[in-house]
């Protein structure tokens, strides 16, 4: 039995690239619970669908504030993603001066010596990774690396992580979304939904009014995140378009994707723990 103040939003087998929900491997056999409508009895999903699972503690007071909690951290993460076009653009104005007058033979003032610090420096780092990485493989036409070719692990991983973003995404659009909804470690409510938002619902035996509202309230948060995660990757999309002039390779919005999508949820990361802080 969990902590009667414990409120934990998990996803089966999946990342969640905005750090809302914790990622837990995927049981062989998810759900194996009898449900007392009719002769309904869902079985487990299957192992190539999300699964969305709130766990709530049995006091229904509790399980109503945490989940409207919830609705302050969705709203941090709006506000971060709302930030990113206007930092974007200061950073690629900032940078984009700083070029001119090296090339011009200008002198640089001490304040333009100094060099871009937390996000905005590391996602300078990267887009020199992806013009490296474009240039090796013009050079050697292909795309295999080898010891020693200026290519770093921060890139590497940028590419690994925005690959999983767009499998993820893909996912979701293809498949049904489960939701399931936990009440002092009893499961009272699974839902499969479509991208269009059809869903079937089955609740247990026995479940009340107050605890069905509590799955609405969850169906309503997984909605959201779905909603959120296709704007982060309209906000990164975006994103990589502004920074494309500073990349010496055509087809440098393409190239900026990973680094722009590393970017914007670093900027996510550092909103949410100041939220954290704020509210401790």
């Amino acid at each position: 039995m969990m902590p009667e103040t414990q409120t934990i939003f998990q996803t089966l087998g999946t990342e969640d690239p905005l750090g809302l929900w914790t990622s837990v491997p995927a049981p062989a056999q998810a759900g194996m619970v009898h449900f007392g409508i009719g002769d309904e009895e869902p079985s487990a999903p299957p192992p190539d669908e999300p699964v969305f699972r709130v766990n709530l503690p049995a006091n229904l007071a509790a399980s109503r504030e945490a989940l409207c909690s919830s609705a302050a951290t969705f709203e941090q993460v709006n506000s971060a993603l709302d930030d990113v076009p206007g930092r974007l653009t200061d950073l690629v104005a900032r940078t984009q001066e700083r070029q001119q007058k090296q090339a011009a033979g200008v002198s640089f003032d001490v304040q333009s010596f100094e060099p871009e610090l937390g996000p905005e420096g590391d996602l300078l780092s990267l887009l020199g990774d992806a013009d490296a990485e474009a240039g090796a493989e013009k050079a050697s036409g292909d795309v295999h690396f080898g010891i020693g070719e200026p290519v770093s692990e921060a890139w590497l991983e940028a590419k690994s992580r925005f690959e999983a973003l767009l499998e993820q995404i893909n996912r979701e659009v293809l498949h049904f979304a489960w939701v399931e909804t936990n009440l002092g470690g009893r499961l009272i409510s699974r839902t499969s939904v479509d991208w269009s938002g059809d869903a079937h619902t089955v609740w247990a035996e026995g479940v009340n009014a107050e605890q069905m509202a509590l799955h609405q309230q969850t169906l309503k948060i997984v909605t959201q995140t779905r909603n959120m995660r296709l704007r982060l990757f309209v906000t990164v999309a975006s994103g990589a378009t502004k920074v494309a002039g500073l990349l010496a390779t055509p087809g440098g919005a393409v190239l900026a994707l990973p680094a722009v999508y590393q970017y914007v949820t670093k900027i996510v990361a550092q909103a949410k723990q100041l939220q954290s802080i704020q509210s401790a």
